[in-house]
């Protein structure tokens, strides 16, 4: 059986526990990671989680089930596809978010997985799908980090009152 292993890396201005919560939190995904249509999480307990996701792989769609292992003192996310979907016979791989200062963390995706059959057409296909969503997946938390870390120092918020001499029905009214 051919196991491939390969890995991805982006560096992002911004500190690595921020990076860390956009990653763990999978409801997000659908809105910051273009290749996630849906995620639904199945279960968790302490701190692993199963999650069932949807999303496009070389244009096509799928879905799988995969068990995460989250460590957020090691700012690392592993995952295992317990259901994986044609032409994937395994999946798995680790989020690690590393400090570079800061304000600055590296994020390395890494990824092992092997075909059906060990057939070399869809290894190719897997090779391809796992370039092109790593890439993209990676390109998005950085553009979405950065952004969401630079705004946080001008974003405020606030209340005021004013007290109205009349009925509330008449200043809804207005």
């Amino acid at each position: 059986m051919t196991t491939r292993e390969v890995e991805h890396e982006i560096t992002i201005a911004a500190p690595a526990p921020d990076v860390y919560r956009l990653l763990a939190d999978v409801t997000n995904w659908p809105r910051i990671f273009p290749p996630t249509i849906h995620v639904d999480r199945v279960d968790a307990s302490g701190s692993q989680e199963r999650i069932r996701i949807w999303a496009t792989a070389n244009g096509q769609p799928k879905n799988w089930t995969s068990r995460r292992e989250l460590d957020p003192e090691g700012l690392r996310i592993t995952f295992r596809q317990e259901v994986t979907t044609k032409p994937v016979a395994a999946m798995s791989g680790t989020w690690i978010v590393e400090p570079l200062g800061e304000n600055s963390s590296r994020v390395r995706l890494l990824h092992d997985y092997r075909a059906i059959d060990d057939d070399p057409h869809d290894l190719l296909w897997i090779d391809e799908a796992v370039d092109k969503n790593s890439r993209s997946e990676l390109a998005a938390l950085k553009e979405n980090v950065e952004l969401a870390h630079a705004t946080a120092d001008v974003t405020f918020s606030f209340e005021d009152s004013v007290h109205i001499d009349g009925s509330a029905k008449d200043v809804y009214a207005f």
